[in-house]
């Protein structure tokens, strides 16, 4: 599980930044606050399988990608 917990933490952190988004500007999209943001970007927690989908149709992402620690080009985001 922490394997998982680091990658959601990485993957999450790496698109929100490219998007030029905040902590706050996605838990406002999610309806969550920027806490609970902080916390998964900081491997503290996870967030449950229906918000982990909706942060992948935000970023255009698949679940799969989240959760998936190693990507073979880092630029590409598998599109859903």
């Amino acid at each position: 599980m922490e394997e998982i917990k680091n990658a959601i933490a990485k993957n999450l952190c790496e698109l929100r930044k490219r998007k030029n988004m905040t902590q706050a500007d996605l838990a406002e999209q999610l309806n969550y606050s920027d806490k609970a943001v902080s916390k998964w970007e900081r491997a503290e927690s996870v967030p449950d399988i229906g918000v982990l989908k909706a942060i992948a149709d935000i970023f255009g992402v698949t679940v799969d990608y989240l959760i998936t620690e190693e990507h073979d080009d880092p630029n590409e985001l598998r599109k859903k």
